[in-house]
C-alpha cells in the first residue's frame, strides 16, 4: 500500500522496512490534500485537457486561462463596452466551491469521448463528495473520550510551523508578494477546489461555465437591434467608433435606438452592458436565473445579479466603470468652403482604479487607520530587516501595483498615494527603529526616497557606510520608488483589438479546422489547383529522385538537364 502513496520527499527507513506505519496511511488517504500520485494524473489530465479545450472555450471568458488576466478583461471592457447604459454585475461564484458531479460530467461528454478519462474525473469527484459527508458527519456527530482528544493533540501538531525548511521543500513567499495577494479582487481571490481533482479544478471550473458563455453568446445575437440612423452600430455588432487615440469615445449625439449587448466573465463573476431600457436588463436577468437552476442546480436572487446605471459607477476587479462627458471642438469644412469650428457632445468610458478599495485592504493590513484622512502606520513585519532589505522588499511591492494599475485612469493618484503610504510606514519604522523623533528627522537624514543610510548610534570609531559597502558587509541602498508624482508612469491607453485572441489559441483553432476532413480536402484542392506542391510531395519526390537516379531532379529544369548533371557527377568519380 505504501508504494501507492509514498512521495518522493518520503525518507525511507535503513533497515529497509515499511517507511509508514498504518495510521500515516490512513491519515494520508483521509486528508483534504490528494496524494502524490493522484497529483501526477491530475497533472497529466491538465496537460491533454487544456489544449482541447482552450480552443472551444468562449473568447468571453478570461479566468484561469493562459493567455488572459484582469489586464485583458480591464483593455476588453475599455475598448467594447462603450455607449452602455446600463450594466449587470453577476456572481456565480458558488460554483467555484462546490459543484454536482453529473453537471461536471455532461459538460464533459459532450466534448470528451474517452471513457478511461472520464472515470478518472468522476472517481476524483465523488470520492471528494464522500469526504465532505464523512466530515461533515464527523462535525455533527458524538465524539466524547480519547478520540477528540488525540485528534487535537494531532492538530496542535501539525499547526506547528517548522524552523528549517529542507532543501527540496518550498520557501514561503517573500514578505511583498504575500501583502500584493492581499490586495487580489474578489473576483480574482477565489480558485475552484473540487476536492481531489486538484490542478484540474480551474479547467473542470471554465467547462462548466461555458456553458453559461454559450448561452450568453447567443442572447447577444438575439438582442441586437440595429438602426440606421443611430451614430454608433449602425449595421452590424462590429460597427462603432473605434478611434485608436480614444477607443472608448461614443458621440451621444443622434437618436439612440439601437439595442446592443455584451458580455465577459472572468472567474465566478461576470459583466453584462446593455443598451436600452432597464426592463430589458431586468427580463435579462430573469432568464439567467432560471437558466442556471435549470443546468447548474444553482439558485440566485436579486442580490447576485445587481443592475446599475453607468453614471453611478460599477465596480469591477477594483476598478470603477463610470463615464465622463466632454465637449470636444469638431472642426469640418462648410459649404462655401469655410472652415466651421463647432462643440460637440460625447462620452468617454472611464476605467479608474478604486482608492476607497485600496485604503481598505490597506487598513486591514494594518498599514493605515482612518478613513476619510488615512494615516500611516509603521512597518512592523520589517522590524528586524535591515533598511537596504526593507527597502527592495517595498519597491517590489510598489513596482507590482503599478503595473495593476497600468490602464486605470487615475494610475498617477492610485500609485502616488500606495508609495506615500508605504514610504511613511517606512520612515515610521526608521524612527521607532533608530530612535529618531519623527518622520521629519528620519527624511532629513535618509532623504525624500529613504536611500541615505541611518545609523543606530553616533560613535565616530565606527566604520563608515561607503567603507563598508566597498569591503561587501553591507548591500547598497535602493531608494523608494515614485517619490515624486513625475516618476509615476501615465496610463496605458493602447488600443485594444475587438476580436483578440492570444497566439496559442489561433493556432490551436487552426489545428482544429485542419481536422475536418470536409475543409482539409477543400485545402487541398485548392492548392493543386493554384499549381503549388505540399512539403510532403517534395519530400517523396526527392526520396524517390535519390533512389532511382542518385540525385534530385526537382534543381533541373527538364529531364536532359538531370542526365547532363548525372554524367557530370560520373566523370567526377
Amino acid at each position: 500500500m505504501n508504494q501507492y502513496v509514498r512521495s518522493p520527499k518520503d525518507k525511507i527507513s535503513m533497515n529497509g522496512g515499511e517507511g509508514m506505519s498504518k495510521g500515516k496511511v490512513r491519515r494520508i488517504i483521509e486528508s483534504e490534500e490528494p496524494i502524490f500520485q493522484d497529483r501526477v494524473v491530475h497533472e497529466v489530465l491538465l496537460m491533454i485537457l487544456e489544449p482541447f479545450f482552450e480552443a472551444r472555450f468562449s473568447s468571453k471568458s478570461h479566468g484561469f486561462r493562459p493567455g488572459r488576466n484582469p489586464h485583458t478583461v480591464i483593455r476588453t471592457i475599455r475598448s467594447n463596452f462603450a455607449g452602455y447604459l446600463w450594466f449587470m454585475k453577476g456572481d456565480v461564484s458558488e460554483m467555484l466551491d462546490h459543484v454536482d458531479v453529473d453537471v461536471v460530467m455532461n459538460c464533459l461528454q459532450k466534448v470528451v469521448k474517452d471513457r478511461k478519462v472520464l472515470g478518472l474525473i468522476e472517481s476524483s469527484l465523488k470520492f471528494s463528495d464522500k469526504r465532505v459527508l464523512k466530515r461533515v458527519v464527523e462535525k455533527h456527530g458524538n465524539d466524547n473520550g480519547l478520540g477528540t482528544k488525540r485528534r487535537i493533540e494531532r492538530e496542535k501538531r501539525n499547526k506547528t510551523k517548522k524552523k528549517i525548511l529542507s532543501d527540496d521543500e518550498p520557501k514561503p513567499d517573500p514578505y511583498w508578494l504575500r501583502t500584493f495577494y492581499s490586495f487580489a479582487p474578489k473576483e480574482a481571490a477565489k480558485v475552484p477546489s473540487y476536492g481531489y481533482c486538484g490542478v484540474l479544478s480551474p479547467l473542470l471550473a471554465n467547462v462548466c461555465l461555458n456553458e453559461l458563455d454559450r448561452f450568453m453568446e447567443t442572447k447577444i445575437v438575439e438582442y441586437f437591434s440595429p438602426c440606421k440612423d443611430d451614430s454608433i452600430w449602425k449595421e452590424s455588432i462590429e460597427d462603432g467608433c473605434h478611434n485608436p487615440a480614444w477607443p472608448e469615445f461614443v458621440p451621444s449625439s443622434g437618436k439612440e435606438k439601437t439595442r446592443k449587448m455584451d458580455y465577459i466573465r472572468y472567474g465566478g463573476h461576470f459583466l453584462i452592458g446593455i443598451r436600452g431600457p432597464r426592463e430589458d436588463a431586468v427580463k435579462m436577468r430573469k432568464e439567467i436565473i432560471d437558466f442556471c437552476d435549470r443546468v447548474f442546480g444553482v439558485r440566485l436572487d436579486n442580490s447576485k445579479l445587481e443592475i446599475e446605471h453607468i453614471s453611478r459607477g460599477i465596480q469591477f476587479l477594483d476598478h470603477i466603470i463610470c463615464r465622463r462627458v466632454i465637449y470636444p471642438t469638431l472642426r469640418y469644412t462648410g459649404s462655401g468652403g469655410s472652415i466651421v469650428s463647432k462643440k460637440g457632445v460625447g462620452t468617454l468610458l472611464s476605467v479608474s482604479a478604486s482608492l476607497e478599495q485600496c485604503i481598505r485592504q490597506f487598513r486591514r493590513l494594518a498599514f493605515v487607520k482612518g478613513d476619510k484622512d488615512p494615516e500611516p502606520l509603521p512597518c512592523n513585519p520589517m522590524l528586524y530587516s535591515s533598511q537596504s532589505h526593507s527597502n527592495s522588499q517595498m519597491n517590489k511591492f510598489l513596482e507590482t501595483m503599478a503595473d495593476w494599475y497600468k490602464y486605470a485612469d487615475n494610475r498617477k493618484k492610485a500609485v502616488g498615494f500606495c508609495a506615500y503610504v508605504i514610504r511613511s510606514s517606512l520612515a515610521k519604522l526608521y524612527a521607532a527603529r533608530y530612535r529618531l523623533k519623527s518622520r521629519a528627522k528620519v527624511y532629513s537624514i535618509a532623504s525624500r526616497d529613504l536611500s541615505h543610510p541611518l545609523s543606530e548610534s553616533s560613535n565616530n570609531s565606527a566604520p563608515e557606510y561607503s567603507d563598508l559597502l566597498r569591503m561587501g558587509l553591507v548591500d547598497a541602498i535602493e531608494g523608494v520608488q515614485f517619490s515624486r508624482m513625475s516618476l509615476i508612469p501615465s496610463c496605458d491607453y493602447t488600443p485594444f483589438p475587438r476580436n483578440w485572441i492570444p497566439n496559442h489559441e489561433q493556432v490551436l483553432q487552426e489545428y482544429i479546422r485542419l481536422q475536418d476532413p470536409k475543409f482539409f480536402c477543400g485545402l487541398h484542392r485548392s492548392i493543386k489547383r493554384e499549381g503549388l506542391t505540399l512539403p510532403q510531395d517534395e519530400i517523396s519526390e526527392a526520396v524517390w529522385d535519390f533512389k532511382t537516379l542518385g540525385a534530385w531532379r526537382s534543381k533541373y529544369e527538364n529531364k536532359r538537364e538531370a542526365d547532363d548533371g548525372l554524367q557530370k557527377l560520373d566523370s567526377q568519380t
